[in-house]
């Protein structure tokens, strides 16, 4: 038989694999370095700072950081959806972008600096009020970049965009940990992200550009499109930023209170947390609540790892799935969100079954013994939970790419509504400690599985695409083996259980070559995007 002619639709093809599968390299690796040095800040902040206050950073970043990854990722979105729509219009969209922020970026960074005295009321903590009301500022600086970065996005300069996420890393954590080594507490960590995000607003320009006044007969892009479309992601992702923080604020503000009430039995409780034997009984509740969430933060690092290595797939695949819809492709949407979320759980998973496997160990490498002691089962849980909530995430972008944003709103206020009612349920069941920590990460886990259940239902509804059933069958297999390897050869030195992690996660791998859910095909597909080569779809 004769070889099928070329068709002109076919190089088009190939050559968007190629740049989507160099997008992902080109994120990912400053994904990686990003996580680098957010857990060199993570790891290194609590040997800096006393529990404590290391405990008070956790609370303040975990204000600011829903409203900034709203505004990042909605303004990102929103740009680059209008950017990839006519590349030509670039500049006409960045002035749009801009003029969008005067009305909802600086003003909800006004109302968050206004408001920071009733956060700290409802932490019964009135010192939280400064540090809040400071960070505020960074809000309003991550505002204007996020414009820059959805141009970069939205023109498919991933190579841009993957160098601003590392040199914004690099400031952010040379900033926070510079102060805080210099002795300025709380204050200088925070500051110190401040000044971080006033010199990536300076690179920025730089590498971008500003969009200068429009030339003489050049359409003006409306800002109300792009208002309009942000208003409706940024609902989803309100929720969605909610859910990856509500449990540590409610166990700040319902720990604080359990120390209140139980005064007579904190001394006790103390003695049963090593690490916890210098703090003085007259230390007030909402410091003592303090160390608490700086217990569940180190938990959160290392659980939030799956979710954070997944990342850049989201923003490569939400121009592609917007391109797909606008054309009407179907058959090219569910290829991309089979092949999206197939990757993505593997991947997701993968990292995750390593910290499920022996979460002590892993604990005590980056932090102090106590550290492990009172987080350990708290992360074997939360590990697990968090391959749920990358699904849900990545089930979300895929909707509100394709414009089913109410559907992702849905699923996420679903979710968020659960988790809130199970960690309001029980943290106050439980005594500070291991046992209050692993309630918080059960209910938060659980909440996690059944967003990603229904975020995959409603995939199956609208695009007719989700998840292969005998991938997740075969995960799950393998996550099973890969945990009971972990389980029977328990390593406890440092170096030990570095090669332990090493070999939990080969047996996962090991298990999916054998049930012939990885195969050469997907080596080969790796290859070629990284050599430039298009690659073909999974039979």
């Amino acid at each position: 038989m004769a070889d099928e002619p070329p068709t002109p639709e076919k190089p088009a093809a190939a050559s968007e694999a190629r740049q989507a599968g160099r997008g992902v390299i080109y994120i990912a690796l400053a994904k990686v370095y990003f996580m680098i040095a957010g857990a060199i800040i993570e790891f290194r902040l609590p040997a800096i700072l006393a529990n404590t206050v290391f405990g008070a950073y956790a609370v303040v970043a975990s204000m600011v950081s829903p409203l900034n990854n709203v505004l990042i990722t909605g303004t990102i979105q929103s740009v680059s959806r209008f950017t990839a729509r006519d590349v030509s219009r670039a500049r006409a969209v960045q002035r749009a972008g801009f003029r969008m922020q005067l009305w909802i970026g600086l003003p909800v960074a006004a109302l968050f600096i206004a408001m920071s005295p009733v956060f700290a009321w409802f932490f019964h903590d009135p010192s939280k009020t400064g540090p809040l009301m400071l960070a505020g500022l960074i809000v309003a600086g991550y505002a204007v970049y996020a414009v820059m970065i959805g141009v970069a996005n939205g023109r498919r300069d991933f190579h841009k965009q993957a160098a601003l996420d590392v040199t914004m890393a690099t400031l952010r954590a040379g900033g926070i940990l510079g102060l805080s080594i210099a002795g300025f507490g709380l204050y200088g960590a925070i500051g110190g992200w401040l000044g971080a995000t006033g010199g990536i607003l300076l690179v920025s320009s730089l590498v971008i550009g500003l969009p200068g006044r429009r030339a003489e007969g050049e359409a003006v892009q409306p800002v109300v499109p792009l208002a309009s479309f942000f208003a409706g992601v940024a609902v989803y992702l309100i929720l969605l930023n909610l859910l990856m923080f509500v449990d540590q604020l409610l166990l700040k503000r319902l720990i604080t209170e359990w120390f209140t009430a139980h005064a007579q039995q904190t001394h006790d409780a103390l003695d049963k947390m090593i690490g916890w034997a210098h703090v003085h009984i007259t230390t007030s509740p909402a410091e003592l609540a303090d160390g608490q969430v700086g217990y569940y933060r180190a938990v959160q690092n290392l659980a939030r790892l799956s979710y954070q290595a997944i990342i850049a797939v989201t923003f490569v695949v939400f121009p592609l799935i917007s391109r797909s819809t606008f054309a009407d492709d179907r058959g090219a949407t569910k290829r991309y969100i089979a092949t999206t979320m197939r990757y993505s759980l593997i991947f997701a998973a993968a990292i995750a079954v390593v910290f499920a496997a022996n979460p002590r160990p892993l604990l005590d490498i980056p932090y102090a013994a106590d550290y492990a002691r009172v987080g350990a089962p708290a992360l074997a849980a939360l590990a697990l939970g968090n391959v749920a909530f990358s699904v849900f995430a990545i089930a979300g972008t895929i909707l509100n790419g394709a414009g089913l944003t109410r559907s992702a709103i849905i699923v996420a206020g679903v979710t968020l509504a659960t988790a809130v009612t199970a960690n309001a349920i029980a943290i106050p069941r439980f005594a500070p400690g291991q046992d209050v920590l692993l309630a918080c990460a059960c209910a938060t886990g659980g909440s996690m599985l059944l967003g990603a259940i229904l975020g995959g239902w409603l995939l199956r509804a609208h695009l007719g695409a989700f998840l292969p059933l005998l991938t997740l069958v075969r995960v799950v297999i393998a996550a099973a083996a890969a945990i009971g390897v972990g389980r029977v050869i328990p390593f406890t030195r440092p170096l030990m259980t570095l090669v332990e992690a090493c070999v939990v996660g080969l047996t996962f791998l090991v298990v999916l070559v054998v049930t012939r859910e990885l195969t050469l095909h997907d080596l080969r597909a790796v290859r070629q995007v990284v050599g430039g080569k298009g690659g073909g779809n999974r039979d």
